[in-house]
């Protein structure tokens, strides 16, 4: 545990991999500064080949939980971001997955309509294939899984063998799936998830939450003996205010 303390000390002193500028909440790239847009396909970049290099050993597509201690640490925005620039780089299909049944908001970042999604392969009996729930997302090689209509327990739906059958499906289908997941503290659901995955994006928004709120957020993950990825710093602030930036683009 103490390493993902020690990256994010260091990552506040200095330019590192896993370092995000602030933008506001679900703000494209096209509608920020020039130099913030730049930055920020940089670092989400920089993100996805560091995650590349993580499963460089793997020809099954790989599932990670993307994930926040508490609401509001940035999660989707993190979600969305990442997988668009490995949809951009990596090679393959990448899938995101709404995995929020309390708050989704995956739809909403990445331009896809919402509808009929993942709760809604079984509903009623009836079965739908997986592919006719998926929807193209907004560039070439990005699909989204949206939570559906179907009003279910998240918790047991994640423990159920349907949900198995779809994580075997998606390993088969794209290269990456990236699962936005509800925050550790408010719900269960991302510690049933966690369990499921091959590893997991800690997202923690600069100056926000103690060191001991984080602690209690990864001992869960700890006691399964989950993979953790790394920690996303997101929100960054820089030291250089924002017009002096505008003078050096």
């Amino acid at each position: 545990m103490s390493k993902i303390f020690d990256a994010l000390r260091k990552v506040e002193q200095e330019s590192l991999d896993l370092a995000v500028p602030p933008l506001g909440p679900g703000l494209p790239v096209s509608d920020a500064h020039p130099r913030q847009a730049r930055t920020l396909e940089t670092e989400f970049g920089r993100l996805g080949s560091a995650l590349l290099s993580s499963f460089t050993k793997s020809k099954d597509g790989r599932v990670v939980l993307v994930v926040g201690a508490v609401e509001r640490e940035g999660a989707t925005y993190v979600t969305t971001h990442l997988g668009r620039a490995l949809a951009a780089g990596c090679g393959g299909s990448v899938l995101c997955l709404d995995g929020d049944f309390h708050d989704p908001g995956l739809g909403r970042h990445t331009g896809v309509q919402s509808g009929l999604g993942l709760t809604d392969i079984g509903e009623n009996g009836y079965s739908r294939e997986l592919p006719s729930v998926i929807q193209r997302g907004d560039m070439n090689n990005l699909f989204v899984l949206t939570p559906g209509r179907t009003r279910i327990s998240a918790v047991a739906f994640f423990d159920s063998p349907q949900f198995d059958a779809v994580l075997q499906s998606v390993r088969r289908s794209f290269r990456f799936t990236l699962i936005d997941g509800p925050p550790l503290l408010a719900h269960p659901d991302s510690i049933h998830l966690a369990a499921r995955v091959d590893g997991v994006l800690l997202v923690v928004r600069q100056g926000r939450l103690k060191r001991e709120v984080l602690q209690k957020a990864l001992e869960p993950l700890q006691t399964l003996k989950v993979p953790i990825l790394g920690a996303v710093l997101n929100r960054r602030r820089f030291a250089i205010p924002s017009f002096v930036y505008k003078l050096i683009s």
